[in-house]
């Protein structure tokens, strides 16, 4: 998988999303960078397909409550 950023667009075997990747931050299981998803405010990691963080216990956070269960699960 070729992960690139464009400004502040992230790009991943075509696939295009609002954030930066975080070269300083590694997955913990894979060791690669980290990638700030601005569209749910949060970390994942595009090789395992895993957030890095859970989602909060506001029921009217409007970035939690739309949040997959997978990072890339609605977007291929």
């Amino acid at each position: 998988m070729r992960i690139e950023q464009r400004e502040d667009i992230v790009i991943f075997d075509g696939l295009e999303i609002s954030g930066t990747i975080q070269k300083n931050q590694q997955c913990p299981s894979c060791q690669n960078s980290i990638i700030y998803d601005d569209t749910f405010d949060s970390y994942f990691c595009a090789m395992c397909n895993e957030w890095q963080e859970e989602a909060c216990d506001d029921p009217h956070c409007h970035y939690c409550v739309q949040r997959p269960e997978r990072p890339l699960q609605v977007r291929r």
